[in-house]
């Protein structure tokens, strides 16, 4: 029981750190677009935390009795799809 939330946390800390990654990436990309340095830090910050947001989800439906219920899964997908869609948006600009 201990070895699986220990995996889910490492799995879990290596997405949020391959989710900086590429929210610099996005970030440079959306610059040299011509955006603003402060719409591209936004864009950049609402992508890292729908990847994260996204990521919680996927994790909690992939065992829901030990981890989240459905509900809160739900939740945590509808902000991640809503935290993607806004980084996209923003980051047109």
């Amino acid at each position: 029981m201990q070895v699986s939330l220990l995996a889910a946390g490492g799995a879990f800390l290596l997405v949020l750190l391959a989710s900086n990654v590429i929210r610099r990436a996005f970030m440079r990309h959306v610059q040299e677009r011509g955006t603003e340095m402060s719409a591209a830090d936004t864009a950049g910050w609402l992508l890292f935390f729908g990847l994260a947001f996204l990521a919680a989800a996927v994790l909690g439906v992939l065992n829901l009795s030990k981890f989240l219920n459905l509900a809160f899964c739900s939740t945590l997908l509808v902000f991640g799809v809503a935290a993607l869609v806004g980084a996209f948006v923003i980051g047109r600009r």
